[in-house]
């Protein structure tokens, strides 16, 4: 008959192995991802770059820019019309009067107006540039994060993997000397405890490297990865007007002015010149009187049209500055929280390390003294867990590390 304690710790044990099989059965497949040597990071944005929903934006303002130069290199700054006319006596008096007019209505340019829309043409072709080197660093920021969250989970993974091969190992070790007699059952049943545990662990930390893999191949939709990514922090120091982010809100800025500029000389309808002829046989004639003529029609103008147009403009103008104050306000705190947690990782990589030689020379000591009978069992496993802590912290701090060198270059606006 078994003991309380030896039955407690039995189904404690089956409870953990249980749950580790049931979290093993959640991970259905493995993402694989091939390590590229010719790939750079520069040419992985290049390759992701298609893959973006954003980049499917730029046929459509090609498109608006096409448009733009047609309009503004038109001949006309409208559609002409053609009029034709025909007016006679047929169904009332019957005189045989008849009338043709024919003729063809032509828009003026207003005064300024063709300069203006050449300006929108000319900014909206110099704001697709900035806009596609701005969206290359969205894209640069997903794919950074993507890399590193990759080699973070993987550093991780790779500490629980070690864990788990020191817990396995105990654990032999431990029922060697049960059925030797040296030690009781209970330590075998502690030693399995803590195996299943470190097993339980890494199978978390392998899932979690799976949905990392899964969230770079979903970003860039490519299944290889450079092999070495890591970056040279930039030599800027403060933000400057050639950060793409910047640049693409500026542009919008001189775009929305160059909108409310056409907006203020289109206070009316263009005028039109109608060049015709007429024919007219009177009601006594046999022979039509030929002439020619010309019409001039200025429209007049009148603020129930103009005052929301010029309203828009202004509208759209002040958006785009307020726009542009706002990301300047983000980048350039993202700046600083960059810099400074780069300088405090500095000082956390020498506590860490140091605390991982002290947890690594202890965790020997410990081992020592387990195979002398002068440390108990669950003292061994304190000291053992103690210093794969310790390893996994500063595992992550020398990553998180290199990754902020990454996410200081995305703030200041560096491209690869």
């Amino acid at each position: 008959m078994f003991k309380p304690p030896y039955f407690v710790w039995i189904l404690f044990a089956i409870f953990i192995f249980n749950s580790g099989i049931l979290h093993a059965e959640t991970i259905p497949h493995e993402d694989r991802l091939t390590v590229d040597n010719s790939l750079t990071l520069h040419s992985l944005i290049e390759q992701a770059l298609p893959h973006y929903p954003s980049s499917q934006l730029l046929n459509a303002k090609k498109i608006e820019l096409e448009a733009r130069q047609i309009q503004a290199k038109s001949l006309l700054p409208g559609a002409a019309a053609v009029i034709l006319r025909n007016q006679n006596d047929r169904l009332l008096s019957r005189n045989g009067e008849t009338e043709w007019e024919a003729g063809v209505e032509l828009p003026i340019w207003l005064s300024g107006q063709r300069k203006a829309r050449e300006a929108i043409a000319t900014v909206s072709e110099k704001n697709i540039n900035t806009d596609v080197q701005n969206m290359r660093l969205q894209l640069t920021g997903m794919v950074r994060d993507a890399l590193w969250d990759i080699q973070l989970m993987q550093g991780l993974a790779d500490i629980a993997q070690s864990k788990h091969a020191s817990a396995s190992q105990l654990q032999a070790d431990i029922e060697k000397r049960v059925k030797l007699g040296d030690l009781a059952q209970k330590d075998a049943l502690i030693a399995q405890t803590e195996t299943l545990q470190a097993e339980s662990e890494l199978i978390e930390a392998q899932a979690q490297l799976q949905h990392a893999k899964f969230r770079y191949i979903n970003l860039t939709g490519l299944k290889t990865i450079p092999t070495d990514f890591t970056e040279k922090q930039s030599a800027k120091s403060e933000l400057d007007d050639a950060h793409p982010a910047l640049q693409d809100a500026n542009g919008l800025i001189e775009l929305s002015a160059e909108r409310r500029n056409l907006a203020q000389i289109e206070t009316r309808d263009n005028p039109t010149l109608t060049l015709g002829t007429r024919s007219l046989r009177g009601a006594s004639d046999t022979e039509y009187n030929n002439s020619i003529g010309i019409t001039l029609n200025i429209p007049l103008q009148a603020e129930t049209r103009n005052a929301p147009l010029r309203a828009a403009a202004e509208m759209q103008y002040s958006e785009s500055q307020v726009n542009l104050s706002q990301l300047k306000i983000l980048l350039e705190a993202a700046m600083h929280e960059s810099k400074h947690n780069l300088e405090v990782g500095v000082l956390q990589l020498d506590v860490l390390t140091k605390q991982d030689a002290i947890a690594e020379q202890s965790l020997s000591i410990a081992r020592k003294a387990f195979q002398l009978g002068e440390l108990d069992l669950s003292d061994l496993i304190r000291i053992q867990t103690q210093a794969f802590n310790a390893a996994r912290t500063l595992k992550n701090q020398q990553i998180q590390q290199l990754w902020n060198t990454a996410r200081y270059n995305q703030a200041v606006g560096e491209l690869p």
